[in-house]
């Protein structure tokens, strides 16, 4: 059953390889294998920290993250902003997620963001803003596919960044 879990060590090396694909992929994956190794339970602990707002690093606000996994590995990951900032207004919003490059085209990006914005109404959020950059092709489709409404393009950090309003019913 695909369902979003908040992160938990049962995950531990389904995750690390996963972050593994990412950085194969050359995309940004600022994850450090050895110490997710080493401290996976701390890793955990800090992502549930995120949540309270509690240890949050500079110009951070508080966010909650969640692991979409089919019961037995992770696929990808979450992570719901509970407000925004200057810099989250621009590119980032409310809600970021990724799929492990290994379980892409395979409808999960397109699940992982519907449960994304079920949990985002509970928190309180009402309309979503969600962003990509212009050349993310199927991230635009994933958005678009759960009612995103482009409100406009703009050049953030020497890139493109689309971004979308998604109203929370």
């Amino acid at each position: 059953m695909i369902r979003l879990v908040k992160p938990t060590i049962k995950y531990k090396q389904s995750f690390i390889n996963g972050i593994k694909e990412f950085q194969r992929e050359e995309k940004t994956s600022k994850e450090n294998i050895k110490k997710l190794e080493q401290d996976f339970s701390g890793f955990v602990k800090q992502m549930r920290n995120y949540e309270k707002g509690k240890n949050l690093p500079k110009r951070r606000v508080a966010s909650t993250y969640l692991w979409l996994t089919d019961g037995k590995q992770w696929i990808g990951e979450t992570n719901i902003r509970h407000k925004l900032n200057r810099a989250l207004k621009k590119d980032g919003g409310h809600i970021g997620y990724g799929i492990r490059p290994s379980k892409r085209k395979k409808g999960y990006g397109v699940k992982i963001l519907a449960l994304a914005l079920r949990k985002a109404q509970r928190l309180g959020i009402k309309k979503a803003l969600v962003t990509c950059d212009d050349d993310n092709i199927g991230s635009r489709k994933i958005i678009e596919s759960n009612g995103g409404i482009l409100q406009n393009k703009i050049k953030y950090k020497g890139k493109v960044i689309y971004r979308y309003w998604i109203k929370i019913f």
